[in-house]
């Protein structure tokens, strides 16, 4: 049996799409890989018969980003795999930005071994001065924000600097202009995914179809129209330190070494919020997350 090793750019109901180079084939799954394509996601690394078109292995994955289901029995549902960044995707303004959402693509991100960089679109939006919101700002200290405006191509030369040679999964809500930033980045993009056939293509698909592009410097993005939320479930609680370093800076100071920062007394967290060193949302951010972790 023939073997060779590739991409897995689309996800369908009964087939997988791959890249090998700049061969795109398509697998069908059946017998022993029979709806196989449940618990695969773009990115992954297959081995695969390329004269029968058939999948052999899946290769281990070295990282993922995953959401909770919250359909149905929950669990973990695999957006991309093997990808080497999260862009979180967000605007200035219309729509709002959303600080909370940040947070739970961050620990996502964490969870699933990936940098993470924050994408600010719109700046156009803010006038001449361009000067992020307080709210924006406080990220900085936190992860690399990009600042564009994909209107106008300001900071695009910085962020295609960083995607150079990389592979990175971009993220977000309706509305932020994910599309019009890809479009932006890379006016030619050379989309991988193949005209899907009107036997296959009945809405059934089990990632949002997500989009396998090729940019300049060698990037790879992995576009995911249908991510505008993610469900963080059950993670270890500890990485929430590196979501929230400024509170874990924070809790340094606490009486209680497993403070919660709640109603426990000595808390130098909440004390922070009272003296306005931090922001009550910040706080309040960082209870629902613990709380979803801690489930």
């Amino acid at each position: 049996m023939s073997r060779a090793e590739g991409t897995v750019i689309t996800v369908l109901r009964g087939a997988i799409e791959v890249v090998q180079g700049d061969r795109l084939q398509r697998l069908r799954l059946s017998g022993a890989n029979a709806h196989r394509e449940l618990a695969l996601a773009v990115g992954d690394r297959v081995t695969f018969d390329p004269v029968r078109g058939a999948l052999v292995d899946v290769l281990p994955r070295r990282t993922q980003l995953a959401r909770l289901r919250t359909f149905g029995k929950p669990r973990p549902q695999v957006i991309a795999a093997n990808v080497d960044r999260l862009a979180i995707v967000t605007s200035v303004a219309n729509p709002p930005f959303k600080s909370g959402a940040v947070d739970r693509f961050l620990l996502a991100a964490h969870a699933g071994g990936l940098e993470a960089v924050l994408v600010v679109n719109k700046l156009d939006l803010l006038g001449a001065e361009a000067v992020l919101d307080e709210e924006i700002r406080a990220y900085e200290g936190i992860v690399p924000v990009f600042a564009v405006s994909a209107a106008r191509g300001s900071g695009l030369e910085t962020l295609r600097s960083a995607l150079a040679r990389s592979t990175t999964v971009f993220a977000g809500h309706s509305g932020v202009g994910k599309s019009s930033l890809l479009n932006a980045l890379e006016p030619e993009l050379r989309l991988e995914t193949g005209e899907v056939s009107a036997k296959w293509d009945r809405g059934r698909h089990t990632t949002s179809r997500a989009a396998y592009l090729r940019l300049a410097g060698d990037a790879v993005v992995i576009d995911t129209p249908g991510v505008r939320e993610i469900g963080t479930g059950p993670v270890d609680p500890d990485l929430l330190g590196l979501v929230y370093p400024d509170i874990a800076l924070l809790a340094a100071g606490c009486r209680f070494r497993d403070c919660r920062h709640g109603a426990e007394p000595g808390c130098a967290v909440r004390l922070a919020v009272q003296e306005k060193r931090l922001r009550p949302a910040r706080l309040a951010s960082y209870q629902r997350l613990l709380a979803e972790a801690s489930a």
